[in-house]
């Protein structure tokens, strides 16, 4: 039996297609661009892990193209702006804010970023020696080994000022000199001529109080004046010595580069041999225990600090913080 179809029976079904067709469309455009917005995101995360800063916000920007709703995008991309330009690192804190706001599962993520927002905006300007793009991403860092320590003890005032103070021999004062100049060259220093002026100071004179067995001590205490009506702090860093060893020129330098390293910021120690905050310095077959939370050796002397040094403290004073990105 045949059954005839109308004309208009005809149209409704082709109007019907002609509509799924419209719907669909965009569907598929949507489910193409989240996959290529995950695509660049995974890209850019690989990127931000190998300290390649610029290269993923440029991936992560590529995703936020792709899906701008994409509230891990601006996180992400927020966090590696910050070793790249801290103003552009803050719209995005503001973004990445605004965006996850209406979801639940970000409230702690959302309230994080409100405070790193008052963390970037409070950051000092940061002279040109500290300035980002002096970090090299093939060298790497050893950053997340030292954040949650060094947190909080960066300098907020530029350039630190170093006393050097006398050494009872002049082997030692040339070693110190040069640990100076050496951290000078990567770091906003200056020297002063009278210790009450100096936010890091060597304490020849405060190390006659030591015990045997100490190499160097790094401390900090805050010292409080009276300014006005208002008490204010003033933070200081003495590096101590012990005195009693006979150490040689280049061991002096090598003790006082390191501790400088610990008064600059870095309140931990590197995993590599090859960097000036290795916690084990060798020299020979000589060893000497230091009192602490480590044992140091001395088997060999690096005579600088290593671009891991470097790059772990760029990133110190650019990140308002250690933070995790998104995976």
């Amino acid at each position: 039996m045949f059954v005839g179809v109308s004309c208009r029976q005809r149209g409704s079904v082709a109007f019907a297609l002609m509509l799924s067709a419209v719907v669909a469309a965009p569907m598929a455009r949507a489910a193409g661009d989240r996959e290529a917005a995950q695509a660049s995101y995974r890209e850019a995360n690989g990127l931000m892990d190998q300290g390649r800063f610029a290269e993923a916000v440029a991936a992560y920007g590529r995703a936020i193209e792709q899906d701008p709703q994409y509230a891990q995008a601006y996180h992400n991309r927020a966090l590696a702006r910050e070793m790249v330009d801290h103003q552009q690192a803050l719209q995005d804190w503001r973004r990445f804010i605004e965006v996850a706001d209406n979801d639940p599962k970000l409230k702690w993520d959302v309230a994080r970023a409100q405070a790193r927002v008052q963390m970037l905006e409070r950051m000092p300007a940061l002279p040109d020696l500290l300035n980002p793009s002096r970090y090299v991403p093939a060298a790497g860092d050893y950053y997340w080994q030292i954040a949650d320590t060094s947190e909080g003890e960066e300098w907020q005032k530029f350039p630190v000022t170093v006393f050097l103070g006398s050494a009872p021999e002049i082997k030692w004062q040339q070693g110190a000199r040069e640990a100076y100049d050496i951290w000078a060259a990567v770091f906003p220093l200056a020297l002063v001529a009278f210790p009450d002026r100096a936010d890091l100071r060597v304490g020849w004179e405060e190390s006659q109080l030591l015990g045997q067995g100490h190499a160097g001590e790094e401390l900090d205490w805050v010292q409080i004046k009276r300014v006005g009506d208002q008490m204010t702090g003033r933070r200081i860093a003495v590096i101590r010595m012990d005195l009693s060893r006979n150490w040689s020129k280049d061991e002096m330098r090598a003790i006082v580069l390191h501790e400088m390293g610990h008064a600059l910021g870095i309140k931990g120690h590197s995993e590599t041999f090859k960097d000036i905050m290795y916690m084990q310095m060798q020299e020979k077959s000589r060893q000497i225990y230091v009192p602490g939370p480590f044992p140091v050796f001395w088997k060999s002397l690096v005579k600088n600090p290593s671009q891991r040094d470097i790059n772990t403290l760029l990133r110190l004073y650019n990140d308002a913080g250690p933070m995790q990105r998104f995976r």
